[in-house]
């Protein structure tokens, strides 16, 4: 009987670890996938761009506008970022194939010739679609520009 026991309490510790180290590397895939929606807004690269997003993404402008996919995909063309520097980063599992990251921002835009600094906090929902993190929704928040 203490065998049978110690062996259950093997594998409901192996269990246990290995989903602790599926949520990690699922959390460091979404905090990559953050880091890389910056810095693929930087380079203007949009092939690579489009690949962080579901087809059917929706994204909450701080104006309200509702936009898809392609309409963020092709507005990083017309934006003259300078910098993208993250202030702070909460990434969270709410189930095992669904992702929220709320992110502060302090960012730098050329408007006209000159450097305009804003703030901003967003968060992004992905979900992982056959082992595949995309985002899938995303709300943005402007605080100020200056």
């Amino acid at each position: 009987m203490k065998i049978m026991k110690r062996i259950f309490i093997s594998l409901l510790l192996a269990l246990t670890l290995q989903n602790a180290f599926s949520q990690n590397n699922d959390i460091e895939k979404l905090t990559k996938l953050n880091q890389d929606w910056l810095n693929l807004s930087l380079k203007k690269d949009t092939a690579a761009f489009a690949k962080i997003f579901a087809e059917d993404f929706v994204l909450i402008s701080p104006n309200g506008a509702k936009r898809t996919k392609w309409d963020v995909v092709k507005n990083i063309l017309y934006q003259d970022i300078k910098s993208i520097n993250i202030d702070s980063i909460d990434v969270r599992l709410l189930t095992n194939d669904i992702g929220l990251i709320t992110c502060y921002t302090t960012f730098v835009l050329i408007i006209d010739g000159k450097d305009v600094t804003g703030k901003n906090c967003y968060q992004d929902v992905y979900i992982k679609r056959k082992g595949r993190w995309f985002a899938i929704a995303a709300h943005v928040t402007l605080f100020n520009m200056k």
